[in-house]
């Protein structure tokens, strides 16, 4: 009698500790996609700031370049639509971003 209930014990005891097992890892699981598509969406917006510096600083050059020649030059048309694509781009992304958290 005591060794069935020894053995009713262990099995039991057995099948809690892979039941809790089981859930831990399918947690673990699930935080490790959230952080991994968080690191995604960081990248993605750091990238997207520095192209827009980077647009900023070409529109700055281009207007400094014009105001000391008295003359808008191609540059400038160039560079107001990288900042405009970059922009547009960055306001889209943050668009989807704060659309996504809870």
């Amino acid at each position: 009698m005591d060794s069935l209930i020894t053995l009713l014990i262990s099995t039991a005891a057995a099948i809690i500790s892979g039941i809790a097992l089981y859930i831990i890892k399918k947690n673990l699981a699930g935080r490790e996609a959230e952080e991994r598509q968080l690191r995604k969406d960081t990248e993605r917006e750091n990238v997207l700031i520095l192209r827009s510096i980077n647009a900023i600083g070409k529109l700055t050059l281009a207007n400094s370049i014009a105001l000391k020649d008295g003359k808008v030059n191609g540059e400038m048309s160039s560079a107001m639509r990288e900042y405009e694509d970059v922009d547009r781009e960055l306001y889209n992304y943050l668009l989807e971003i704060n659309s996504k958290k809870r």
